[in-house]
């Protein structure tokens, strides 16, 4: 269960980084997948399986003044939000006293911009989701 003398992992033990970039963010969630099926000859029984196309995703929700220096970037780089390329997202989480262990988002563009807000908020929210169109490498285990 990952537990050391009861103490798990929490929001506080996770930063993010992307190159010329460091933000705070509200959330991340990421996860990535690789087609399978089985496959069939004769009889009812599977014979095997075949793979297919490896996916992955990414979301993150950023206070609205935080999203804000996130398109001040893309400006300063030129580009529209939808045009930047990220070559790598860095998310670093680590125990009190342990080593610091890093799952890495690598190759992502963003593809959806969501703003959030609602009566009885005390700040506002943007949502951005990423195609990851590299692999997410976790402390060093790659997915392939």
């Amino acid at each position: 269960m990952g537990l050391v003398n009861g103490v798990s992992y929490g929001w506080s033990n996770i930063t993010l980084k992307m190159p010329g970039l460091d933000l705070e963010g509200q959330s991340i969630d990421y996860d990535d997948e690789l087609e399978k099926e089985l496959v069939y000859g004769s009889g009812s029984m599977p014979r095997g399986y075949g793979r297919g196309n490896y996916k992955g995703n990414c979301k993150i929700s950023f206070l609205k003044e935080d999203f804000d220096d996130f398109a001040a970037y893309c400006k300063s780089q030129g580009v529209g939000i939808y045009s930047l390329q990220i070559p790598k997202v860095i998310v670093s989480y680590a125990k009190d006293g342990e080593r610091i262990r890093n799952d890495v988002i690598n190759r992502l563009t963003p593809s959806k911009v969501t703003n959030k807000g609602a009566q009885g908020d005390k700040s506002l929210t943007v949502e951005v989701e990423f195609l990851v169109y590299g692999q997410i490498i976790r402390d060093g285990l790659k997915a392939l």
